[in-house]
This record gives C-alpha cells, sequence and structure tokens, in this order.
C-alpha cells in the first residue's frame, strides 16, 4: 500500500480525461523530485499519451507505471452501453505495452498473477522518492465480456437511476 498523506498525494483529472495520468506524474515528478510517484492507468488511456515515456526516461523522472492492460477501453465501452449503443471502436489486445515501453527507452515488466505483481512492488516502493528512472509495470487483467459488461451497466444504471429503464 502506498498511502497519500500530503498535499499533492493523490491526483486525478477531474470527469476522466484520457491521457492525463502519464505526462501528468512525469510532470509532478520532475516538480518534486524527492516525492514518490505512482501512477495507476488503463492501457487504452495509456496510449493516448504514450510518448511521455520516453520524456520521463530522458529527463530522469523516476516514476512508477502500473498499467493495468485488458486490450480495450473499458470505460469508454461501459459509456456507449449505458447509453443503449455498442462500442464503435475496436479492442487493440495485440498491443504489448511493456514493449512499446522499451521501444521508448523506459524499463518495464509485464506481470500476469497477484503474486508476481506483489512481487515487482515490493522491490519498486522502498526506493520510489528516490528513484530516478521510470518503471513501467503492465498488469495483465482479463476483459470483461460483452454479457458481462452489459449486464454490469444495467445493474449499476438502474441503481444510480430507479426511473429509467435499462438498455436493451
Amino acid at each position: 500500500m502506498v498511502p497519500a498523506r500530503a498535499p499533492l498525494g493523490f491526483l486525478s483529472a477531474a470527469m476522466g480525461g484520457l491521457g492525463f495520468a502519464m505526462p501528468a506524474a512525469m510532470g509532478l515528478k520532475l516538480a518534486c523530485p524527492e516525492r514518490p510517484v505512482v501512477a495507476v492507468i488503463g492501457d487504452g488511456s495509456s496510449l493516448y499519451a504514450c510518448q511521455s515515456l520516453w520524456s520521463a526516461q530522458r529527463y530522469r523522472a523516476g516514476v512508477l507505471y502500473v498499467v493495468l492492460s485488458n486490450g480495450g477501453y473499458a470505460i469508454m465501452d461501459r459509456l456507449a452501453i449505458e447509453a443503449g449503443g455498442n462500442p464503435a471502436w475496436p479492442s487493440f489486445s495485440d498491443i504489448d505495452i511493456a514493449q512499446l515501453a522499451r521501444s521508448f527507452g523506459c524499463p518495464s515488466v509485464r506481470v500476469q498473477t497477484c503474486d508476481e505483481l506483489a512481487r515487482v512492488l515490493d522491490a519498486a516502493i522502498p526506493a520510489l522518492a528516490s528513484r530516478s528512472a521510470p518503471l513501467l509495470v503492465d498488469v495483465t487483467v482479463q476483459p470483461a465480456s460483452p454479457h458481462y459488461r452489459r449486464a454490469a451497466v444495467a445493474a449499476s444504471a438502474s441503481a444510480l437511476h430507479p426511473d429509467r429503464r435499462p438498455a436493451r
């Protein structure tokens, strides 16, 4: 666990913001080099600003990037289904985020289990404040099936808006 107990301890783009996390984390680390910085981001959002990995390694911003890779835009899929439609964009499970990071010169590791993730985080977090090289941890997560996504959206929409009928 990484506690957020100080000003700027937790930052987020209000109302979402695809592509915000990677460059914002790098900027925070450059502005406050003594602070540990962790960015948790989805793989879809990471593709909006993946070039910031080059900048992070170039300017020695020791950010820990944790990318949850499900091969798609899960939040965008959910919004489309909630609005009664189907996602109009393709998945991108063929993109290797860890390899993409390495192509920018950013060290990376892909993990597929909770135990692997715990080992990587246990190794990285103690020295995070003094880290000068970025590290991207590509965490494989299973994408939700379209049926599961539609059912989850319908359930949450019903809970949030009991006067609305769920999309079919």
